[in-house]
C-alpha cells in the first residue's frame, strides 16, 4: 500500500512539475515576445528621432543656402559698387589731370 501512495504522489509530482514547466515555457515566450515588441518600438522610436533630426537639418541647411545666397548677392553688389568706384575715381582723376594742364596752359 505504500508503493501505491508513493506511486501516486510520484504521478503528481511529476504532474505538477510538467504543468509547472509549461507555464515556464509560456512566461518565457510571453517574456520573449514583449522584448520583441520593446526592441521593435526602440527601433522605430530611434527612426522617428532620425527622421525628425532629418528634416530640422533639412530645414537648417536651406537656411544656410538662402544666407548664403543672399551673402552672395551682396558681395556681387559690392564688387560692382567698388568697379563703379574704380571708374569714377579714374574718370575724375583724368579730369584733375586735363584741368591742371589746362590751367598751366592758361598761366604760361
Amino acid at each position: 500500500m505504500e508503493w501505491g501512495i508513493v506511486d501516486n504522489a510520484s504521478i503528481v509530482a511529476k504532474a505538477q512539475l510538467k504543468v509547472a514547466r509549461a507555464r515556464l515555457e509560456a512566461a518565457v515566450s510571453e517574456l520573449q515576445s514583449a522584448a520583441h515588441l520593446e526592441a521593435k518600438e526602440h527601433r522605430v522610436g530611434v527612426a522617428m528621432e532620425r527622421e525628425q533630426d532629418t528634416i530640422y537639418w533639412e530645414k537648417e541647411l536651406k537656411k544656410a543656402e538662402e544666407e548664403f545666397v543672399r551673402l552672395n548677392q551682396k558681395i556681387l553688389s559690392a564688387k560692382d559698387h567698388k568697379a563703379k568706384l574704380d571708374t569714377a575715381s579714374s574718370l575724375l582723376q583724368d579730369l584733375n589731370n586735363n584741368l591742371a594742364a589746362y590751367m598751366e596752359s592758361i598761366l604760361k
